[in-house]
């Protein structure tokens, strides 16, 4: 019997019944076989970059899979489980002299599996471990250093890749019987020479070839196929600790257990054949003009632009899109990314209803954000993935196993998540390579990519560049693209291409940039859309806000039949200006902004969309004053809107929600849809000019508005003639100095932001735990928000707002109790909150409330907060 026999590889819990170790790196090695036999995709990013056959990669990477493990041919590890070392080891009993407890604790089979396979590797090249100062001036061998970033890759499969030259010594002490290091040693050389006969021999591959590059995607696919090998039950493998000729037992995996797993886990989906645009429409619609070219682009990975103006049907075109590579075998999944939480709900609603057009057999529809456990929506996906089937078959759905882990968000047919589970997966975080590997795999669908700052994009672009270098594709979609960010974006796709110059590109515009450079597809003049008017109007108020006048204006218009919104940069101002507007006006005056407790927030923001939405009541006028979290993506609309100056990308998304629906209810006077903007009197922006960092942009979106003819602004000419001339570098004539300046000092913060995202990036420390505050704190830049948890107490117990009291909860659902009491306040409150609440180890703030007849309020000297559900936490001044 072999000595690789003697060693285990996973253990149940009871330390009783155990599993060989060869067999489990053959169990991983079966997962990765059959998953790359039928994933063109997996197939395509290890092939892309090399002319080797398939079948020679496939050996090189089940080769490596298989060592994936190495590490646990150490005593340390095995004496985990002492009585399973017991066991099997055969010099159990004999008075070794064996490593201390501190020493098996501290060992990593992962990291130290690696320096012992550069030890055991480096022999075989004919030099121990002590002899390799002698290529220190020459560098390391030349196949070693082949060797090295696929051991690095697969060793790293517990959540960090390190490298070999900072993996940790892996010698047993000194103190351990040197009898155990040689069986140890011997191990792992026969285990390495088995696995050389057993998968390189058969396709004249040996230890003395090098191996190709391999694919950025190993780490996360390695890492995968041994989580799903690693359920030893009656659904998964079973444990096996009997001894039995390796060819035999792969086999028989490769035929039953590996089937049983795919199947089980939902990782593994089948595509439906391309059916047309149409498919993707509702009912009897006809694909618009850009949807219709969708078509013309090569069925081939790419980072693909999608610039069209709101409402043109970007969406349904970039699906149409990834469906075509999806069944052409150029991706497995889809992954679609947005700004906000809000929209990435939303956007579940819309493919739940779509999945099944794309895949078959009910696939698997995965939602990620901080929030995600608490959507009704996808609580019911994950019911129908566990045997609940409210709806017949064919239905999406979210499996059991994907939905267990926030690791695994990537892994099913669809993923929808808000832009940072996507950034995540660049960044130090444990297991970031598995996000990877799903991103990988997929067709990347961001949306609203004009919406994240110079951090962000940062970020944004390793991440195209990573999907260019596994052989995936990307989408992007905007009305609103500075062609700046544009260059920037297509750059790092492939900087050596040149392109058409952005700022005087056709609108709207799909552009393509892959392997045969860049394809702009544009619409024929008789294609292009109808222009449509919008009606804009300045007023110049005291800083930004309503006065007496333009109040009684909105009542009026709300009772006159009117839908109207109000959209605010600051909660403080909303929430000042829809009690203003309560007090005057007899039509209903609804508030939403993201400074309620999370539970408020989503009934707040369901009732939105129930009557603004497609479907809204339009019987009687209205008001919604709103902040910026109506800004992106939501889909509701109104007659008029009156919106504090922002920058002119944004006013455009937000002019976006007027009469983004057909509609015959709309009352005389707003049967053409009408914008008003607040502007300051003197050109001081106050905090509107510290949200959004850029004075300029909001100079020049003033002055365009104020030389527009007649106050019209015409659409989509306007997106590309306004954004090109608010974000050139260049200054304007007559510019005033001090926004020159501010503009200057903007472009050096920028600078600073974007070397922080690279610093991230390349950060070596260990990484950090995959947690909603880690995500908070590592993909964003600047002020953090700050989380809050009102309470009252009766003298007795500390009761949430709803009555709830914790001290008796289990602790998963004091986990979510506590997420669903939270409210987000700015970083800016920290200096007197930190007087007035306490802290908790998590960071949140416990902050202590009496009742009074309308709410919760709390009174410390001059400072006074309030909590009304529907007015949300304000700062009373």
């Amino acid at each position: 019997m072999e000595s690789y026999y003697q060693y285990w590889g996973k253990a149940e819990k009871d330390g009783i019944r155990y599993h060989l170790l060869p067999y489990h790196c053959l169990d991983v090695a079966a997962v990765a076989a059959i998953w790359w036999d039928t994933s063109p995709a997996i197939r395509r990013s290890f092939c892309g970059s090399t002319q080797l056959p398939e079948k020679v990669l496939r050996a090189w990477l089940l080769f490596f899979v298989a060592l994936h493990d190495y590490g646990k041919f150490d005593l340390r590890f095995q004496f985990k489980v002492p009585f399973i070392w017991q066991s099997i080891y055969p010099c159990a009993g004999l008075g070794l002299s064996l490593p201390s407890q501190a020493d098996i604790l501290g060992y990593r089979h992962g990291e130290n599996g690696l320096s012992w396979f550069k030890q055991d590797f480096m022999a075989l090249l004919g030099c121990d471990d002590h002899e390799d100062s002698l290529f220190l001036d020459e560098g390391d061998p030349a196949q070693w250093l082949a060797f090295k970033p696929w051991i690095e890759a697969v060793t790293g499969h517990h959540g960090h890749i390190r490298k070999a030259e900072s993996a940790p010594e892996s010698r047993l002490p000194l103190t351990s019987d040197y009898r155990c290091a040689q069986a140890d040693r011997a191990a792992r050389n026969a285990w390495l020479q088995k696995l050389e006969n057993f998968f390189l021999v058969p396709f004249g591959l040996s230890l003395n070839d090098s191996p190709p590059e391999p694919s950025p995607m190993l780490a996360g696919f390695c890492s995968v196929s041994d989580w799903l090998a690693s359920r030893c039950d009656e659904i998964n493998f079973s444990f096996q600790h009997e001894p039995e000729p390796l060819e035999e037992y792969f086999e028989r995996k490769l035929v039953e257990d590996v089937q049983r797993v795919f199947k089980y886990s939902g990782v593994a989906g089948t595509t439906k054949s391309f059916g047309g645009i149409r498919t993707l429409l509702p009912g009897s619609a006809v694909p618009r003009p850009l949807q219709a070219r969708i078509e013309q682009l090569p069925l081939a990975h790419g980072l693909i632009i999608i610039e069209a103006s709101t409402g043109s049907g970007k969406t349904e075109a970039a699906l149409a899109h990834a469906w075509r590579l999806l069944a052409a075998g150029l991706a497995d999944s889809l992954i679609f990314a947005l700004p906000t939480q809000a929209t990435a709900n939303a956007m579940l609603g819309r493919l739940e209803g779509l999945a099944c057009k794309l895949f078959e057999d009910s696939p698997n529809l995965l939602l990620a954000h901080g929030s995600a456990r608490f959507n009704k929506e996808f609580a019911k996906l994950k019911r129908r993935g566990v045997g609940d089937k409210e709806e017949p078959d064919g239905w999406s759905q979210c499996g059991a196993w994907l939905a267990e882990s926030r690791k695994r968000v990537f892994l099913g047919q669809i993923g929808v998540c808000t832009i940072d589970q996507v950034l995540l997966s660049v960044l130090p975080v444990k297991h970031r390579f598995v996000r990877s590997f799903g991103l990988g795999r997929s067709v990347l669908i961001v949306d609203e990519v004009h919406a994240y700052d110079a951090y962000m994009y940062g970020l944004l672009e390793e991440v195209l560049r990573q999907q260019r270098l596994a052989g995936a594709s990307a989408i992007l979609l905007s009305a609103t693209l500075p062609a700046g960010q544009k260059m920037q974006l297509r750059n790092v796709w492939d900087p050596q291409k040149e392109g058409i110059d952005d700022a005087i590109a056709p609108y709207p515009l799909i552009s393509w940039t892959g392997t045969y450079g860049e394809q702009p597809v544009n619409l024929t003049d008789d294609n292009l859309p109808e222009s449509f008017e919008v009606l804009s109007e300045c007023m110049r108020l005291e800083k930004l806000k309503p006065d007496e006048e333009l109040l009684h204006r909105i009542a009026k218009a709300a009772e006159g039949g009117a839908q109207v919104a109000v959209i605010c940069n600051l909660v403080n101002d909303a929430q000042q200006v829809a009690q203003s507007l309560r007090e005057i006006s007899a039509a209903p005056v609804d508030l939403f902004h993201s400074r309620y407790r999370f539970k408020d927030r989503q009934e707040i923001e369901n009732r939105v969309i129930r009557l603004y939405g497609p479907k809204g009541f339009r019987n009687h006028g209205r008001v919604l004053v709103a902040t910026q979290v109506v800004e992106q993506s939501l889909d509701v609309d109104f007659d008029w809107m009156i919106t504090q100056i922002c920058p002119a990308d944004l006013l455009f998304q937000r002019i976006g929600r007027l009469h983004r629906h057909r509609h015959n209810m709309r009352p005389i006077a707003f049967t053409e849809p009408i914008c008003t903007v607040l502007v300051p009197l003197d050109s001081d922006y106050g905090y509107t000019g510290k949200i959004y960092a850029n004075t300029r942009v909001l100079w020049r979106t003033e002055q365009m508005l104020a030389a527009t003819p007649e106050g019209r602004i015409i659409f989509p000419v306007a997106y590309r003639k306004w954004i090109e001339a608010v974000y050139q570098d260049e200054p304007w004539d007559e510019e005033p100095e001090f926004i020159t300046k501010a503009a200057e000092q903007f472009h050096d913060d920028l600078l600073t932001s974007r070397y922080k995202a690279l610093q991230q990036i390349n950060s070596a420390r260990d990484p950090f735990p995959d947690s909603d505050e880690t995500v908070a704190a590592i993909t964003r830049d600047g002020e953090m928000s700050l989380t809050l948890i009102p309470y009252t107490d009766t003298g007795q117990r500390q009761q949430l707002l709803d009555g709830e009291t914790l001290d008796a909860m289990e602790e998963f659902q004091r986990a979510e109790i506590l997420a669903m009491n939270s409210i987000a306040a700015p970083g800016r409150w920290f200096f007197w909150l930190d007087e007035i609440a306490e802290k908790d180890k998590e960071g949140r703030y416990w902050l202590k409330m009496d009742e009074d007849e309308e709410g919760f309020v709390m009174e410390k000297g001059k400072l006074i907060l309030r909590y009304y559900r529907d007015t949300g936490l304000e700062r009373v001044l």
